[in-house]
C-alpha cells in the first residue's frame, strides 16, 4: 500500500505530462478512482485538486470530488470544498443541494436554509431547489416557512411537481378544501398529470363523496386515453374507479 501511495504522488507531481488536453479530465478521474480502490486517499484527493486547479468551472469535476469527500473524507472537508464549488458552479443545482443536504444532516437547519437561499439567487427558477427548501422546512415541522415557499414556487415555476407538493402539503395539514382547490387549478393547467386526478379523487374518497370519487377517476381514465397514456398509468386510475365504485 505504501509503495503504491508513494508511486501516486509521485504520478501526481506529473500529472498532466503526455496527456491530451481533451482527455485530461477523464484520465485523472480515472487515476483518482484508481487511488481510491487502493485506499491511497491523500493521493486521490491531491488528483481531484490538480483537475480543479485548471478545471475550476466544470460541474462535474467538482461533482467527482465531492462525491470523493462525502465517501473518504470529513463532513469539513466535504462543505469546504462544496463552498468552493457552488462558487465556481453557481449554476450547479446539485452542488448547493448536496452543500444544503450535508448541514442539514448535521442538525445545521439554519446553514441550509442560508445555503438554499443563495442558490435561490443564482438559480431562480430552479424547481429542484425550491422544492429542496419545502421539503427542509416541512420536514421540521415549519410548515408555514413551507406553504410560503410553495406559494412563491408556483408563481415563478407552477411545475407539475410544485403544484402536487403544494396539495399534498394541505392534504397532509388535512387543509382539505385548499388541497382541492389546488388540485382543480392543476387539472386544468396539466390534465395529463395522471398523478393529479388520483390524489383528487383520494381526497373525495377521503370525504366519503363516492359518486364524485368516481366521475374523477373516470375523468382521469378519459384523459388518459386522449393523451396516449401508459397503459400501466390508465389501468392504475381505472382500478381506483372500480374499487371505488365496488365499495358503494
Amino acid at each position: 500500500m505504501k509503495c503504491y501511495s508513494v508511486f501516486w504522488c509521485y504520478r501526481r507531481a506529473v500529472v498532466g505530462y503526455g496527456i491530451d488536453e481533451e482527455d485530461q479530465i477523464d484520465q485523472w478521474t480515472e487515476d483518482a478512482e484508481s487511488c481510491v480502490s487502493h485506499e491511497a486517499y491523500e493521493c486521490a484527493r491531491a488528483i481531484y485538486a490538480h483537475a480543479l486547479m485548471k478545471y475550476s468551472g466544470n460541474k462535474s469535476v467538482w461533482l467527482a470530488a465531492a462525491y470523493f469527500e462525502r465517501s473518504h473524507g470529513t463532513r469539513e472537508s466535504l462543505e469546504a470544498l462544496l463552498a468552493k464549488a457552488v462558487a465556481h458552479c453557481p449554476k450547479a443545482e446539485v452542488l448547493w443541494l448536496m452543500s444544503a443536504k450535508s448541514k442539514w444532516l448535521a442538525g445545521d437547519v439554519p446553514s441550509a436554509r442560508s445555503i438554499l437561499a443563495l442558490a435561490f439567487k443564482a438559480n431562480p427558477n430552479s424547481e429542484e431547489i425550491w422544492l429542496a427548501a419545502v421539503k427542509l422546512e416541512s420536514e421540521n415541522n415549519e410548515y408555514e416557512r413551507a406553504r410560503r415557499l410553495l406559494e412563491r414556487a408556483r408563481a415563478s415555476a407552477g411545475t407539475t411537481r410544485v403544484m402536487m407538493k403544494s396539495a399534498k402539503l394541505e392534504w397532509q395539514l388535512n387543509n382539505l378544501e385548499m388541497a382541492k382547490t389546488l388540485l382543480d387549478e392543476s387539472l386544468v393547467k396539466y390534465p395529463d398529470f395522471a398523478k393529479l386526478w388520483m390524489m383528487r379523487g383520494q381526497i373525495a374518497e377521503q370525504e366519503n363523496d363516492e359518486n364524485t370519487a368516481r366521475d374523477i377517476y373516470l375523468q382521469g381514465v378519459s384523459v388518459a386515453v386522449r393523451y396516449k397514456y401508459g397503459l400501466l398509468v390508465m389501468c392504475t386510475i381505472l382500478v381506483h374507479a372500480l374499487m371505488e365504485s365496488t365499495m358503494r
